[in-house]
């Protein structure tokens, strides 16, 4: 697992990658504030599909403990858009790389994935990234506004560090409004949601 030189300091900084698909401008926002946190960060600037599936592909020694995903989506998938004939697209299908294609790809032991993208947190999706064998995958499984977004990890991480529990985190992050109760946390046998009155359900495969 990548473990930075910060990890070691008196006081220790939490490792957190993020990959930026697209114009990158929601990931460097959430880069600015997570750097207040007492984290350490690295910015992964995704150009291409093969940039992706090489940071999602990293295995077990450079895997990130957290990776944020900030990106567009669509049904589950990640939108990538169009390219000039010399980029290999062939992960993609009318421009977005699907649940089944990351299924295959992903392979992040013992990372916790977040995902921005819209849509990202369906069942089809969620099962696909924890294929990877990650600790846990979180991500909204409807439609949310960028700023919800932001919101969701902001709290999340604050929560997390002062706590270091991830169930705890999450349920404090979906808790705070409407669009923060979309998140999903997924785990290896199902996946836990907050219901409308705040109350927290799990969901077994």
């Amino acid at each position: 697992m990548w473990k930075p030189v910060d990890t070691r300091f008196y006081a220790k900084r939490l490792p957190v990658a993020i990959a930026a698909i697209d114009d990158g401008g929601e990931a460097n926002y959430i880069r600015t504030v997570l750097e207040q946190f007492n984290t350490v960060m690295l910015f992964h600037a995704i150009g291409t599909p093969g940039d992706f599936l090489q940071v999602i592909g990293q295995g077990e020694e450079n895997a990130p403990a957290y990776l944020i995903i900030s990106a567009h989506g669509d049904k589950g998938g990640i939108i990538f858009g169009e390219y000039i004939e010399e980029i290999d697209v062939s992960s993609l299908h009318d421009e977005v790389m699907l649940p089944e294609t990351i299924g295959q790809a992903i392979n992040l032991p013992g990372t916790v994935v977040i995902n921005t993208a819209c849509s990202a947190g369906v069942e089809e999706a969620g099962k696909a990234f924890m294929q990877g064998n990650l600790k846990a995958y979180i991500a909204a499984d409807i439609d949310v506004s960028g700023e919800a977004a932001a919101l969701f990890i902001m709290h999340f991480f604050h929560r997390l560090i002062k706590t270091e529990s991830l169930e705890e985190a999450w349920q404090h992050a979906a808790a705070y409004d409407e669009e923060s109760r979309a998140y999903r946390l997924y785990v290896q046998d199902g996946f836990y949601q907050l219901t409308p009155e705040g109350q927290c359900s799990k969901t077994a495969y």
